[in-house]
Formats: structure tokens, sequence, C-alpha cells
């Protein structure tokens, strides 16, 4: 298919304007009209229904949606990788979740940059959905995420374990006593944060099902403003947490009995790029920092 008829299509369906998609694509609208009309006589189907009032997406069109959004994404994506190799040796791209980029790549992260200024970096942040799919579409060379997938061609690498803690304002004013009964959870102002599998099947164990948390939320950075606020008490990791329990802007309170499960991280990258020099110098870094165990 053709780029700029796919453009068109793309920016007409953002839109829902023929003139504004021109004035965004920088051309006369009947070039905006002819390129979506040889993308209709291309998929053979209608894409958008128009009147004088209104531009309305058929369901070829929604069905080709996502798949322009795709092919103009990673065209993007190459072109930007080429054009880093310009002045550089090699190019590197890594995808993460927000928590684990703030509590543990931030700083590896750094060091890459400063240790090796011949590479180029870029980064790409998601759920750990969103990074496979960056993983598969070679968007990125190296995905780190908490649920691993099963995928041929690509290699995956436990990481580190992370303990899931029980946090609370420091002020005492929600609990006061030093540990609490993972039972007892119930009976708290829970900030919930969903931690995937296992953490879920032991919060199905340790509660009952009819547990409703007081507030659901599903950002790690969130949760620890509101405790911080007095609005409650969350599980978080202990990554997330480790610079606030140190400078004491937020209490951990000990869970005896049924205790959450470690959450474990896990580095994915294609076979065919692990041995690439950028992946390798990142995994060193990664032992380096105690992320990564030592590879024989």
């Amino acid at each position: 298919m053709d780029f700029e008829q796919l453009r068109a299509f793309y920016t007409v369906a953002q839109t829902k304007n023929f003139t504004k998609a021109a004035e965004m694509l920088h051309v006369v609208q009947s070039t905006v009209t002819t390129r979506i009309k040889q993308l209709e006589e291309k998929v053979g189907k209608p894409l958008f229904t128009r009147d004088k009032r209104s531009v309305k997406i058929t369901q070829a069109g929604l069905t080709l949606l996502p798949y322009a959004e795709r092919i103009l994404k990673l065209a993007t994506e190459a072109l930007n990788e080429v054009a880093a190799l310009q002045p550089y040796e090699d190019y590197l791209s890594i995808g993460s979740l927000n928590s684990i980029w703030t509590a543990i790549l931030e700083p590896i992260l750094k060091e890459y940059h400063y240790r090796y200024p011949h590479i180029a970096i870029s980064t790409k942040t998601g759920h750990s959905a969103d990074v496979i799919q960056f993983l598969l579409d070679n968007v990125i060379q190296i995905g780190i995420v908490y649920v691993p997938p099963s995928l041929p061609n690509f290699e995956v690498i436990p990481a580190w374990e992370d303990e899931i803690v029980l946090v609370s304002p420091p002020d005492d004013s929600i609990i006061t006593a030093p540990h609490v009964d993972a039972r007892e959870l119930r009976n708290l102002p829970l900030l919930f944060m969903n931690w995937g599998p296992p953490f879920d099947q032991w919060m199905r164990q340790t509660l009952p099902r009819s547990f409703v948390p007081k507030l659901h939320v599903d950002k790690a950075e969130l949760a620890i403003d509101l405790v911080k606020e007095g609005l409650g008490v969350s599980l978080l990791t202990r990554s997330t947490v480790q610079a606030d329990l140190a400078n004491g802007t937020l209490k951990e309170i000990t869970i005896v009995g049924n205790r959450p499960p470690k959450r474990s991280a896990y580095i994915v990258l294609p076979r065919d790029k692990k041995n690439k020099p950028s992946v390798e110098k990142w995994l060193g870094l990664m032992q380096e920092f105690g992320y990564l165990p030592e590879r024989a």
C-alpha cells in the first residue's frame, strides 16, 4: 500500500474532517480526497461515508485502521533508527513498564548513556502486553516485563525478584501496630494495585470473595502519593517505595501469616539480537547493578 494513502486515511479517521486532514498533511483537500479514493479502490470497499455535515468511518475503515496505525508507526520507527545511526556506531531501544523505569532502570539508563556515548538509545513505556507488541513489531530490542511471554524466536531471561510490601503513612494514623495479619487487610482502607499473577491468586486466597478495595489504581506512583496523603495503605513492590521508606515519607508494616509472593521480572529479547554489542552492554550493566544473575 502507498504510505501517503495510508497517512491520509489515518489522518481523516482521527480528525473526521477532510479539510482539517489536508491542513495537517500540508496538502490541498483534493489531494486527500484522491488518496482516499485510490485506497478505497485497492481495498474494494468504502472507508468513509460522508455528507455535508459529517464524515463517518465504515466497518471496513475500522478494520483497516489499527493496521494502518501500526504500519505508519513502524515506518517512523525504522526511519528514526536509521537516522540515529548517522553519528553513532550502534542503536538500542528498550521497553518496560513505568514502575520498572522509575524504580530500577533509570540509573542503569544514565550509566549506559555516559559509558557508551557512541550508542544511540531510545525508550518505550507501556504495560507488559504493550512491551511484547513492541518486540514483535521490532520497535525495541530489549523488553523488561513482569509477565513472561511464550514466543518462538525470543529468549526470556529471569532477572530480579521484587518483594511486595505493605506501606502506610508514617504518622501511625491508619495502623499503629508494627505488623498486621494478612487476613486483616480486609479491614483496612486498601489502595489496591494489582501486580498480576501470582499476586492476584494470593489475594483471592487471603481475602473473602466479597472483598472490595477502597480504591483501585493502576499506577504505583499514584498509589504512593495517595498513601502519603493519608487516604489509605497499599501493597507495592519494594523497589518502588525503597526511597520513601529510607527517607521516612512512608512506613513499612510487616505482614504476618500468609505473606504476598515476590514478583519476578524478566528480560525478553529476540534470539538473533542477543549477541548484538549494544544489547550485551545493556545486559552487562544490569548484572553490575545486581538485577541480572551472572550468565554462563
